[in-house]
């Protein structure tokens, strides 16, 4: 079951306050999580990139098999491999004419990764990769097409340059977008949640106004059907982006300050109303601002919001932070670190009173907090973990990763072949 602070277990309470309130923004999609490294990461720290096919196997204990595979195409090392024979270990055995992608590490003694099964279609993927130029946009652009690549390799290679791209970046391709196509992906059952919040995220580049709807749309298909994964905080982003602060009125009062909304909807909202602050900048950060402190009234989120107001410099609810201090429990201690922090960074005269009253409360928290700030003396900001909408989405999510069976084997056998 998912609890809210699952990612400080066994963190001590001071360290974990220093973790909520000063790690720093990623600049990678905050909604687009990479699933692995890409290819072309693995070429850039590999010696030796090769394409083979497959020539014979033998069956070794433990379920294993042996495979010799013939190098037909050097993409990075010595050009003299090619032709050669390398042996590894797999688990299934592959058909007669697979062909296999190798990275390898070292020089004297080549040490190779696991072999992956690859089509004879991905062959021209990999070797573009090689002679991959320029930067940002342009080169993100390469990828776009080979999203919809039959290899599930390439498709999850090319989400996952996606995935490490910034929203800037996507935005550059805002004219190279299929807009029909993306339309038709985000409410497509069979879409893994990661996929979804790329399309979403395109949505809210490409999209018109009219196709703010299929935010209420995808909602239906999730009240139906509980394994259709929505993507809820790229959604809501996407959403604000097409619907502009009417959209952000109707998500701060279904989301933000209904205390009956689901939890995680309300953290999804959250985490999309603060990378519109940080990132997109599409609607004015003082209404984005002022839709967050509406959160204040609701003690089991506040301390996720007062970060983002303190870094966003809205001094408005200082009095409200103050109270919050004050009347918080055990339960929800994690207010009062957030709280002192505001306190600490408002610049406004009456700030330094506000301090006072909360060291006569709860000297302790203010000093932990104070110790924080010597480790990393910046302003508030808060990491955005993204939790599963739900069991049914990280099975479907699991499953579209191409699995790699096959394990590593040392060595490098250097037979002519023909």
């Amino acid at each position: 079951m998912f609890t809210r602070y699952h990612f400080f277990f066994r963190i001590p309470l001071h360290v974990a306050a220093c973790v909520v309130c000063w790690v720093t923004v990623a600049h990678a999609c905050p909604f687009c999580s990479s699933l692995a490294p890409t290819l072309s990461d693995d070429l850039e720290e590999a010696s030796v990139a090769v394409i083979a096919k497959f020539e014979s196997i033998s069956e070794q204990a433990d379920e294993f098999f042996m495979c010799r595979l013939r190098i037909t195409k050097v993409i990075k090392g010595d050009p003299a491999l090619k032709n050669s024979v390398i042996e590894v270990l797999i688990q299934k055995q592959p058909a007669a004419d697979s062909i296999f992608w190798l990275t390898g590490y070292g020089e004297d003694r080549i040490q190779w990764a696991a072999a992956k099964n690859i089509s004879k279609s991905a062959v021209a993927y990999l070797q573009g990769l090689r002679g991959l130029q320029g930067s940002g946009a342009g080169r993100l652009e390469h990828f776009l097409g080979f999203l919809q690549h039959s290899d599930p390799l390439v498709a999850a290679d090319a989400y996952n340059e996606f995935a490490d791209a910034s929203l800037t970046e996507i935005a550059g391709l805002r004219d190279k977008l299929d807009r029909r196509w993306v339309v038709g992906q985000v409410l497509d059952p069979s879409l893994p949640r990661h996929r979804r919040r790329l399309c979403w995220t395109f949505l809210s580049q490409c999209g018109k106004a009219a196709d703010a709807k299929l935010f209420d749309e995808a909602i239906s298909k999730r009240q139906a059907d509980a394994t259709f994964s929505l993507g809820m905080d790229a959604a809501i982003s996407c959403y604000l982006s097409l619907g502009g602060e009417n959209a952000l009125a109707r998500i701060e009062r279904d989301y933000l300050s209904n205390r009956e909304a689901e939890y995680l909807d309300s953290f999804a909202a959250i985490n999309a109303i603060r990378v519109h602050g940080t990132d997109l900048k599409q609607i004015p950060r003082q209404r984005l601002a002022r839709a967050l402190r509406s959160v204040l009234s609701r003690t089991d989120l506040a301390d996720l919001v007062i970060p983002d107001l303190a870094r966003w410099e809205d001094w408005t609810a200082l009095e409200r932070i103050a109270e919050l201090f004050e009347q918080s429990t055990e339960a929800d201690r994690f207010i009062r670190q957030a709280a002192v922090l505001y306190v600490k960074n408002c610049p406004l005269p009456r700030a330094a009173n506000v301090l006072q009253r909360l060291k006569a409360i709860d000297p302790k928290a203010v000093e932990l907090a104070e110790a924080s700030m010597m480790l990393y003396p910046g302003l508030a900001t808060v990491p955005v973990p993204s939790p599963a909408d739900d069991a049914a989405s990280t099975e479907i999510e699991k499953a579209s990763v191409p699995a790699v069976a096959e394990q590593p084997l040392s060595g490098f056998d250097e037979t002519d072949g023909d």
